[in-house]
């Protein structure tokens, strides 16, 4: 009888082998063509887009939403091959559908905080963001996180939602920014001397719009200095250059004029 079974066993066994060989193979040749499949559809899909000129952000959020859905129709494809019904795998899932909701939460919320910022538009590539303890320079948006590079060169990967349902302060859209700086100087120093001295300062830079107002003022009698604020317009690529150069060339202007720079100090009365 023990025989019997055996010899069943291996008949239906050398039956299935080439059923699962071929299943297998199948399943091989499938994964080896795919990357070259999905990779040739993502390159024309690309191709159409920039020629259309869509919107950066949005090509590469489209881009991520086609790659994610290849992989998916890849898995339903290779378990199809292997003789799993898909009706089966899906009941299986709808059965645990609370507990796979509660997985994809998340998931879910930056997909949608995704397609928030690609309807309203609060940033696009090439933007500098802050906000929610993160800055960088918006390279592209995915269907889950958004990338941003800093100046560093640093690459920040951003879940969607949080960019979505945060206040983020979007630096570059505006073409001009006005640049704030203070300069302190010593008590004993006449204030019609450092006015005339920073207008000339500002007045003579080549980035400063002089079609814009600019403020000059002193702002705050400090414990051992006057603080004049200095605020000009200028463009936005511009920035950080001016920034630097009015650092050192008020420093110049002041040693020109004997204008001291004061170090904190404290004064004390003996009796």
């Amino acid at each position: 009888m023990l025989n019997l079974m055996t010899a069943d066993l291996i008949a239906k066994l050398a039956d299935l082998l080439p059923i699962i060989a071929g299943r297998l193979i199948a399943v091989i040749i499938v994964l080896l063509i795919w990357p070259k499949l999905s990779k040739f559809l993502l390159g024309t899909l690309k191709r159409i887009m920039e020629r259309k000129k869509m919107d950066p952000l949005l090509e590469s959020f489209t881009m991520s939403i086609v790659s994610t859905l290849l992989y998916i129709i890849l898995f339903f494809v290779v378990i199809g091959i292997a003789g799993i019904k898909a009706t089966s795998l899906i009941t299986v899932l709808g059965t645990a559908g609370l507990a796979v909701g509660l997985a994809l939460q998340g998931s879910l919320s930056n997909l949608a905080g995704g397609v928030l910022i690609l309807f309203f538009k609060p940033f696009t590539k090439g933007d500098y963001i802050v906000g929610s303890g993160i800055e960088g320079t918006v390279d592209k948006i995915q269907i889950l996180y958004t990338t941003l590079v800093t100046p560093d060169n640093r690459v920040v990967i951003v879940p969607n939602g949080q960019l979505a349902n945060n206040a983020i302060t979007n630096v570059s859209q505006n073409p001009i920014r006005r640049l704030d700086l203070i300069f302190s100087v010593s008590y004993d120093t006449p204030i019609p001397k450092v006015k005339e001295v920073l207008n000339k300062v500002a007045r003579e830079h080549p980035a400063v719009l002089q079609d814009k107002p600019f403020k000059i003022r002193l702002s705050v009698q400090n414990e051992s200095s006057l603080d004049f604020v200095f605020r000009v317009w200028v463009k936005k690529e511009d920035y950080w250059d001016a920034k630097f150069d009015f650092t050192e060339i008020v420093k110049e202007e002041f040693d020109k004029n004997n204008i001291e720079i004061p170090y904190k100090k404290i004064d004390i009365y003996s009796k």
